[in-house]
């Protein structure tokens, strides 16, 4: 069975990070300071031979061109020398004329590279193995062909940059674990602040939603953005967990009411022997009161679809004077006992889906027809352009709604009182509702406007939507 390895700690991954990124510079800067310090050695080293090579041949111009003064100014610079600088074989057409002594077994002249100057270098390893020496074979100007061999000793300067590996090597063993360990100990001061945000999120419950993360003292400016996220998501979902609790309390309470009468209409009839003509009222106010039931968990039922995200609207131009027309021919049976006038005006075409657009219109007409008077007409507007949007009102010259209604008429089981009319009471509370879940599905939105005494009016504002 493959292991699956647990995820690494963010501490862990900063603290990596930090560390790498510390070798990283501190290793640039060794690479840079070996470098210059390289190079620093040999202009040292060309400017040191070149010396060298003017002082020798001042000497042979001295000495009229002859060899011998130049080589005993050589002997005489380094006889006796324990350690010296360097050593030199004075040539003349290509043979020896004279060196420093103990050279030949030391840097026999087979080592040293052709006659090109001082800035073709070679470095070697004596016969002994334990000195380094640069070589270089130069002429000098004179009537006889005399050249010069010379080897500088630098093994004080090669030794020197081997301690300098040697100690950039130890020093980088040495930092991966301080630097590991710091970086920890940042890290996780850096983290602190996550790890108290995480206690306070633990210690909210459903019994204690009201709790918030505090903001002071200031988060971290990386931090400050989640705390008011977070504190913003806690808003909605103590929100949503209100609303939540009075829609379970409304909806036992609808659905208590024509149970009760329900159960109490049929325990009326059990109680002794009735006549068909009671039989039949009661079966009649049982239907009633089923209907009612029905008709609720049928509107229920439909919010719970339409307020599900993955709900598909199924988007069709629509002409909607045609829709208008279709949901006042439905309304029609039930306007007619009250001698109204249903009037449609003006027209536009758009995109909706037409299921839901007659499920809105139909609920909002049906209140405009409950609590319109007598004789009244209601008007449905149509205006606007798909570019612009399509604005669909019902107006009616009902009594009209009181202005601390309007702000909740859209929540779920939201009745006002019988200012409206007597027959305020015979709907669910749902209609409007499922008017706006309908609108926010189509990304619009739907908008009520009343005067007391002079009328309703609710606008379905659709917003411009390409087929």
């Amino acid at each position: 069975m493959r292991r699956v390895l647990p995820p690494a700690s963010i501490s862990g991954r900063l603290a990596l990070l930090y560390t790498l990124g510390a070798l990283l510079a501190v290793g640039l800067f060794a690479l840079l300071a070996n470098w210059k310090l390289e190079a620093n050695f040999t202009v040292a080293h060309r400017d040191f031979l070149q010396a060298k090579a003017a002082e020798f041949q001042d000497d042979l111009n001295d000495g009229g061109g002859q060899p011998d003064r130049l080589i005993n100014e050589i002997l005489k610079e380094t006889d006796g020398a324990r350690l010296r600088s360097y050593e030199a074989r004075v040539l003349v057409a290509g043979k020896q004329a004279g060196e420093t002594p103990g050279m030949a077994a030391l840097l026999p002249a087979r080592l040293f590279p052709a006659e090109r100057g001082v800035q073709a270098l070679t470095l070697i390893r004596d016969q002994t193995g334990n000195s380094s020496w640069l070589l270089t074979s130069l002429p000098l100007q004179g009537p006889q062909n005399v050249s010069l061999q010379i080897g500088l000793d630098i093994t004080r300067d090669e030794a020197l940059l081997t301690d300098f590996h040697r100690a950039l090597a130890v020093f980088f063993l040495l930092m991966v674990p301080l630097l590991l360990g710091a970086g920890r100990l940042a890290a996780t001061h850096a983290l602190a602040p996550l790890t108290r945000i995480a206690k306070v999120a633990q210690s909210i419950t459903p019994a204690q939603l009201s709790r918030r993360i505090p903001q002071d003292p200031p988060w971290p400016r990386e931090l400050t953005g989640l705390v008011q996220v977070f504190n913003q998501m806690l808003d909605n979902l103590e929100s949503s967990f209100e609303r939540l609790s009075r829609f379970s309390a409304d909806i036992a309470h609808e659905l208590r009411t024509p149970l009760s009468n329900l159960t109490g209409s049929l325990e009326v009839c059990l109680i002794r022997p009735r006549d068909e003509a009671e039989y039949r009222a009661a079966i009649a106010s049982a239907i009633e009161d089923a209907q009612r039931l029905t008709g609720l968990i049928e509107n229920l039922l439909f919010l719970a679809r339409v307020e599900n995200p993955r709900h598909a609207l199924r988007l069709e131009r629509c002409e909607a004077s045609e829709i208008c027309a279709w949901v006042a021919a439905h309304y029609e049976a039930q306007s007619r006992p009250k001698d109204l006038r249903l009037r449609i005006a003006g027209a536009a075409t758009f995109y909706a889906d037409t299921l839901l657009l007659r499920q809105a219109l139909g609920n909002v007409l049906a209140n405009a027809v409950r609590h319109a008077p007598p004789g009244s007409e209601i008007v449905l507007a149509i205006s606007g352009s798909p570019a612009s949007g399509v604005d669909i009102s019902v107006s009616d010259q009902g009594p009209g709604i009181a202005p601390e209604h309007l702000p909740r008429l859209f929540d779920r089981f939201y009745q006002t009182d019988p200012a409206r009319g007597h027959k305020a009471a015979q709907g669910s509370g749902l209609g409007l509702s499922i008017v706006r879940s309908i609108m926010e599905l189509h990304g619009g939105r739907v908008t009520i406007e009343s005067v007391p005494g002079q009328g309703t009016c609710v606008s379905l504002q659709f917003p411009s939507m390409e087929a």
